[in-house]
């Protein structure tokens, strides 16, 4: 099964330092200890400043003269690379190749654990825009491929760690600068993908480093799902069904509005002053399984050592940096390697291709509102209900489906009014419709869900509402009273203002929500453990209705492996609680031909069961 494992790697006696305090042995000792608990890649990182110590030379009033090495040494090739730099790293390739571990290659590591390392010739200089800077960057990405392109041991080519750190640049900008590195590494090896190695795209098409740019010059999109770093994910517990459905979630969306695999390339707790090792472990187990299930394309932990014992900048000025490894100061795995181990041992043994998930309904995203913030909310409802979904940026077109959420609408453009007319007629055509309400403007809204607006005004409220039963506080911006105008009235607030309604529209349905649910959990804390899933589980009721294979169990997560019909299919259930938690199986006309993993009755705590389905024939 093609799934990477691993981590990212700095030598475990200089850190940042590894290719200036060069140690060979520790460098052996590190990659044997590695690959026996189960890690066959590694994310590697030139620093940029060591491989590419260019200097310039000035003559009177500023004059630059010509380029050099630090040290003034003439450069014995024309990319300006250190050779000393380049025969450590065919060493370290060496070492590599004699345990098996492929490595993914961070092309420019110019920023690194809070520290930018540019060579002193682009010092000042903005290293995305500047043409110096781009002229350097494409010269040592001409090279250093071009020297190592036949190594074996190259799984990939990384445009870098993190660049979009390194400057500021507009989204034009931003394009333009992974333009050219990726067409630098083509231009000498178009074998191997190139991985874009950044962190926290957009959508919005004003906001810079997106994910449609990314993926257009890149094969392989990554996300850097750290709790402690993403924005709206360090509000609950590190053990909780948000954070740890958010390194899922976020690798779905770039995936599946850029269209391009999505790797999960950095992850981790960041060390004992967010967590226990206990707990780290089962945040990596819990992670293993779903991005396995959701069609992540791998999984690295950050990273392989301890730095407690480094001195040098960034360390000495950032602890939050220094106890992130897989193991301790003497080698010995943390339970979270141990993890990656079993796991590890686990996808040697599964002898098949995994099969896309099933989706069950897409969740358009629209503009107006945070479009990651908004996604992350709904994919955390959905998966509590017992829903799946895929994403979509409105405006990059309506695709097929049965049912569709437009969660959380906000401000006046929303999405093109051609797009708007394609989704009206879909529904039209017999699809479902979820509409939520933040403080957005939909043309002709009451001809759409069945009620029209009596008045509205912008202001904090949070009116109760009752539905099945239970009584709900969503709190509003902007608070709307619509009078029904064909819409059948499911639920009101303490006004007698309707907040929940349906209404058929054409052949479809449309259910519309008085209410930013999705928005109201982005600063929540503990907000998915208020029952909000169960407005989720009634709306989508026909949907979930129609799944033909479960299999169940409070705050377990299933996805199903393999078209309607197929002679095969694959089932796996993550379980995201603390708990053990009975499952129940309804598979209708299939039966279970291996339990490949765990058990069909019950999963433990953060774990997983797997199980081949064969279809019976009467």
């Amino acid at each position: 099964m093609n799934f990477i494992i691993g981590c990212n790697y700095w030598a475990s006696n200089a850190g940042a330092d590894m290719w200036r305090d060069f140690d060979i042995d520790a460098v052996r000792e590190d990659l044997r200890v590695l690959s026996e608990n189960g890690v066959k890649h590694m994310r590697v990182f030139p620093n940029w400043r060591d491989f590419q110590p260019v200097m310039p030379l000035f003559a009177g009033q500023g004059e630059l003269v010509r380029y050099c090495l630090e040290g003034e040494r003439e450069a014995d090739n024309p990319y300006f690379l250190d050779r000393v730099m380049l025969e450590r790293f065919a060493a370290f390739l060496d070492v590599c190749d004699s345990f098996g571990i492929r490595v993914v290659v961070g092309l420019i590591t110019g920023w690194m654990s809070g520290r930018l390392y540019t060579p002193s010739a682009l010092y000042g200089k903005n290293v995305i825009t500047d043409p110096t800077a781009n002229y350097f960057e494409q010269l040592f990405i001409r090279g250093f491929v071009s020297t190592f392109k036949h190594r074996d041991a190259i799984y990939a080519w990384d445009l870098g760690n993190e660049c979009n750190c390194m400057a500021p640049a507009s989204r034009i900008e931003a394009a333009r600068w992974t333009a050219l590195m990726a067409n630098a590494i083509r231009a000498e090896d178009p074998s191997r993908p190139i991985v874009s190695g950044m962190h926290g795209l957009k959508l919005s098409p004003e906001e810079s480093w997106q994910v449609r740019d990314q993926a257009m010059w890149c094969d392989i999109l990554t996300t850097h799902p750290y709790p402690f770093w993403g924005a709206f994910t360090r509000n609950d517990d590190i053990t909780s069904i948000r954070t740890t459905l958010h390194a899922t979630a976020e690798s779905k969306l770039y995936a599946e509005c850029g269209g391009k695999p999505c790797l999960c390339e950095e992850i981790g707790t960041m060390g004992p002053m967010l967590s226990s090792e206990s707990a780290a472990a089962d945040f990596a187990r819990v992670n293993l399984f779903s991005n396995l299930a959701n069609g992540s394309a791998g999984f690295m932990w950050w990273c392989a050592h301890e730095q407690t014992s480094l001195f040098a900048f960034p360390y000495s000025d950032n602890m939050v940096e220094t106890e992130l490894g897989l193991l301790r100061p003497d080698r010995s795995p943390k339970p979270v390697m141990l993890e990656i181990k079993k796991f590890s041992e686990l996808i040697d043994k599964l002898d098949f291709d995994l099969p896309a998930a099933r989706t069950d309904a897409v969740c358009l995203l629209s503009h107006g509102q945070s479009q990651w913030g908004i996604a992350f909310m709904t994919y955390v409802l959905a998966r509590q209900a017992g829903l799946n979904l895929r994403f979509a940026y409105a405006d990059d077109g309506i695709p097929d489906a049965g049912v569709y959420l437009l969660p959380s609408v906000n401000g006046i453009r929303v999405m093109d009014a051609k797009r708007y007319a394609e989704l009206k007629a879909r529904v039209a055509d017999g699809a479902e419709l979820y509409i939520s309400m933040d403080n957005g403007v939909l043309s002709e809204l009451s001809d759409l869900i069945g009620m029209s607006v009596v008045s509205s005004f912008e202001a904090p409220e949070c009116r109760p509402f009752t539905y099945l039963g239970r009584e709900y506080r969503i709190p509003t911006r902007r608070t709307y009273t619509f009078t029904p105008v064909g819409a059948e009235i499911l639920a009101k607030d303490d006004t007698g203002a309707p907040v929940l309604s349906v209404f058929n529209y054409g052949k479809g349905r449309v259910t519309f929500l008085n209410r930013p649910l999705e928005e109201s959990l982005i600063d929540s804390h503990d907000g998915f453990a208020d029952g909000l899933c169960e407005i989720y589980r009634s709306v989508f009721s026909s949907a979930l209705a129609a799944q033909d294979v479960t299999l169940a169990g409070e705050g377990v997560c299933t996805t199903v492996h393999g078209e309607r019909g197929a002679d095969t299919l694959y089932v796996i259930a993550v379980n995201h609680t603390a708990a053990h938690v009975a499952t129940t199986l309804r598979a209708d006309g299939y039966r279970i031909s291996r339990t490949l993993h765990g058990s069909a009755d019950s999963i433990a705590p953060y774990g997983a069961t797997i199980l081949e389905l064969v279809k019976e024939y009467s």
